[in-house]
């Protein structure tokens, strides 16, 4: 497929660049001539820049079918001066195996550490509600020591996420 021999570098509203590639070297004289032909000179302007194997189309008028025209003509003359398509990259994947304990082993071996894990974030959210309570009210009062209060309430609930955050996490893929 010829049309994968321009690739789209930049683009504005009525002007294009594109990269030409070909696995066959392009006949620019050729080409040249294919986009005279194609491309009427009162609508289009265009450059061809040999060492940087690259095409600017720019579009005199803004009419909205003025890019499918331009593309249209520069698949059509790079067909007939003879382009071909460049082989495809290859992309070379590493692929890391993680083996894991089967799940019924994980589970009687993280069961112990969840359930402690949730008693003490449990203990500790109690603990947490009730300094936040102590705190209101050590608000309300005076000489009482409120705000200590709820900021040591706040570290508490922190602390008790923490706990729960490896059993309760989703497993990174």
């Amino acid at each position: 497929m010829v049309s994968t021999c321009a690739e789209l570098v930049h683009a504005l509203p009525n002007r294009w660049r594109y990269r030409l590639r070909s696995a066959t070297p392009i006949q620019w004289d050729q080409l040249e001539q294919q986009l005279g032909a194609a491309l009427p000179p009162g609508q289009w302007r265009w450059r061809l820049n040999r060492h940087c194997s690259t095409l600017l189309l720019e579009a005199n008028t803004s009419a909205p079918h003025q890019q499918q025209q331009g593309w249209q003509s520069l698949v059509a003359a790079l067909a007939r001066s003879g382009a071909t398509p460049p082989q495809p990259d290859v992309v070379q994947v590493r692929v890391q195996v993680v083996r894991e304990w089967p799940s019924h082993l994980r589970h009687w071996f993280l069961a112990p550490a969840n359930l402690a894990s949730f008693l003490a974030a449990s203990g500790l959210l109690g603990l947490a509600a009730f300094l936040l309570l102590a705190g209101i009210v050590g608000l309300i009062l005076p000489l009482a020591p409120g705000f200590p209060l709820l900021l040591l309430a706040f570290v508490l609930v922190e602390t008790a996420f923490k706990l729960r955050r490896p059993f309760t996490a989703a497993p990174a893929l």
